[in-house]
């Protein structure tokens, strides 16, 4: 197990967290969207859900990450505004939040 010092593991609590800000902020308004990405992945970041209202693609996408590679930050949050820069809606605002 890594990182035991939150239960059941840090990696579970994250997803959590990621679940209830994924329902909060589809519910809160109905063009919100939401997106899903590694900042550790084998090369560079990879995104896993493109903004979507799709909260089941979210979460199985959210299921599926595995704990590996080094963690590319910068790089991590230049994709992310990338990903925001060619959302569908350009009224929305943009937001970005990271678990480390």
């Amino acid at each position: 197990m890594r990182n035991g010092d939150y239960l059941p593991t840090r990696m579970e609590s994250q997803a959590d967290a990621v679940n209830l800000i994924c329902n909060v902020k589809t519910q809160q308004n109905p063009e919100s969207t939401v997106g899903v990405m590694t900042m550790a992945a084998r090369s560079s970041p990879e995104v896993l859900v493109t903004p979507s209202q799709d909260l089941g693609k979210i979460l199985t996408a959210l299921h599926n990450v595995k704990i590996a590679g080094a963690t590319h930050f910068l790089s991590a949050i230049q994709v992310a505004q990338l990903a925001l820069k060619h959302r569908q809606n350009k009224n929305q605002r943009q937001r970005i939040i990271c678990f480390v």
